[in-house]
């Protein structure tokens, strides 16, 4: 992988978004088969036959899109974070991948069934919003960037202004 800076390489970024893509088509195409596809088998109501391996896919690309996230929390937030631009949609991302792998662990190893079901909805909500934020980031930085850019020119050109006004005299 390339070294993540302020700016994350096209090719990182294009995995990342591939990734996020899968975990979050799988985990609402999980939620969806159970809360709305339930069959009626021999014995009662079944799941449908797709939960379990949109399940398991959901779980895969969960674990690559943690380990691309760790790359990321690593390098490219030490790197950024005294430059101050988009600070606050980034902690949104933290929170919310936080919340979502917490969640995760909760709901496969630690909760009852009884709170099964609004853990369930909850993690699947903040799964739905993590894309949302992310691209809010996204757009907050690069306005952020678009402005700072465009200072530097303005300063650039006054000082090239100034230069040529003192070498005129």
């Amino acid at each position: 992988m390339s070294n993540i800076s302020l700016t994350i390489s096209k090719r990182y970024r294009y995995f990342f978004y591939c990734v996020l893509g899968l975990s979050l088509v799988t985990g609402v195409a999980f939620w969806v088969f159970r809360r709305f596809f339930m069959v009626e088998g021999d014995f009662g109501p079944e799941s449908h036959f797709l939960q379990y391996p949109m399940l398991q896919i959901h779980g895969f690309s969960a674990f690559v899109m943690m380990m691309s996230l760790g790359a990321i929390f690593a390098s490219h937030i030490p790197k950024t974070w005294s430059s101050k631009r988009a600070r606050k949609s980034g902690l949104f991302i933290l929170i919310a991948t936080s919340l979502s792998i917490v969640s995760a662990y909760i709901l496969y190893y630690l909760v009852s069934e009884d709170w099964h079901e609004w853990l369930g909805n909850g993690h699947a909500i903040v799964g739905i919003l993590l894309p949302a934020i992310l691209l809010l980031h996204i757009k907050k930085a690069r306005i952020s960037r678009y402005k700072r850019k465009t200072k530097d020119v303005q300063k650039r050109v006054r000082r090239q202004s100034h230069v040529k006004s003192q070498s005129d005299a």
